[in-house]
């Protein structure tokens, strides 16, 4: 599996996992508030709820292998999962666009990708995803599915038109039961998506590819 090579992005990205490895009390305190209505983002606006460095490094690979230029995120948080992205359009000379609903974690995730010095390569767009991300250039090579789970197939449903023969969806938490319509929907299709459960640790994680025009 390839490394990343850039120093500065990994320097920034092991501080964030340090960080992230603290946030057990903080992620408690924000599932808390779901006990009596469903969970909002708010809820958990100080938490990372990021993917592992294992997830990163393989997405990295994965892109770079693949030469991926076009690549689409939805979920930012403080931007762990979206350092793996930008180093790999970093070396493949493509971008990242990627969609965050808070503000807050707007601006901090923009300060750790001005850190690792890729700021150049990641576009943070804020709001509602089903807004941000509907005008993403076309020929999508990388979609990460990594935010609210019961917002994945509707934004699928959305970018659709934007894939082509080749185009992968990894999908993070693939088995929380908001995932389910999603993969449902994907399953439904074996005409169009090829699909394999990669991990089921940590909230599962699913690689789809598309396998037709």
């Amino acid at each position: 599996m390839l490394q990343i090579a850039n120093q500065k992005v990994q320097s920034t990205l092991n501080r964030m996992h340090g960080e992230a490895s603290r946030e057990g009390l903080t992620i408690a305190k924000g599932l808390t508030k779901g006990i009596f209505r469903k969970l909002k983002p708010l809820d958990m606006s100080e938490a990372y709820l990021a993917i592992s460095s294992g997830q990163g490094r393989f997405l990295y690979d994965l892109l770079v292998k693949r030469n991926a230029k076009n690549i689409v995120e939805f979920g930012t948080s403080f931007g762990i999962s979206t350092m793996y992205l930008g180093a790999a359009a970093a070396v493949t000379g493509g971008k990242v666009i990627t969609s965050e609903i808070l503000p807050k974690k707007c601006r901090i995730a923009e300060q750790n990708f001005k850190e690792a010095g890729l700021e150049d390569v990641i576009e943070v767009r804020e709001g509602d995803a089903l807004e941000t991300l509907a005008t993403v250039p076309d020929g999508i090579d990388l979609l990460l599915l990594d935010g609210w789970n019961d917002l994945y197939l509707p934004l699928l449903k959305i970018l659709e038109p934007k894939f082509k023969k080749g185009t992968l969806i990894y999908t993070d938490n693939a088995s929380f039961l908001s995932a389910r319509p999603f993969l449902k929907y994907i399953k439904s299709k074996p005409e169009i998506y090829s699909t394999r459960r990669l991990q089921d640790e940590k909230g599962g994680s699913e690689l789809t590819e598309v396998i037709s025009d």
